[in-house]
């Protein structure tokens, strides 16, 4: 049998390690203490591998951070993000080829709203104003966005191209 290495006051994630609890099939267990407080008994590889990190809290914290509702689904700044995530990535949107489909893309930041909302809030984005593109070939990310007037707006166009005849 492997001499077992003692793991006694480490720390792996959120768990410290206690001592050893048992050995069960040459495997050493490993009594520790999470940051919440509680027990928990674990494989001394588990540990060491970074497999197990806490006594279950830190998927539960990240569930729950995953699944929270910002409660903005139905404010005209959701609608302005949604829209354009929409131009960018649905190709069964009616104007895909014009965002999507021309290799205009949202930036990895943007997929999740709260750091667009984020964002927008933090430079000056008010009802009535519309997201824009400096660059117009450019993608929807914070270095290339701004938010402007709907008659700025038109006047920032690409040009439209005009049939032979």
């Amino acid at each position: 049998m492997p001499k077992i290495k003692d793991l006694t006051g480490q720390k792996f994630g959120r768990l410290t390690v206690l001592g050893l609890e048992d050995i069960v099939k040459h495997k050493a267990m490993w009594k520790c203490r999470c940051d919440c407080g509680n027990i928990k008994i674990v494989r001394g590889e588990h540990l060491k591998s970074g497999k197990i990190r806490s006594c279950g809290c830190l998927n539960n914290e990240m569930r729950i951070a995953r699944t929270a509702k910002h409660y903005q689904c139905h404010t005209k700044l959701y609608y302005v993000w949604n829209s354009m995530r929409e131009r960018c990535e649905n190709p069964h949107r009616w104007n895909y080829s014009n965002y999507g489909g021309r290799g205009i893309k949202l930036c990895s930041e943007w997929h999740n709203f709260i750091p667009f909302y984020k964002w927008a809030v933090s430079h000056g984005y008010h009802e009535g104003l519309t997201i824009d593109r400096r660059n117009n070939d450019g993608n929807y990310c914070p270095e290339n966005c701004r938010w402007i007037t709907s008659k700025e707006q038109a006047a920032n166009r690409r040009p439209m191209k005009r049939q032979a005849s």
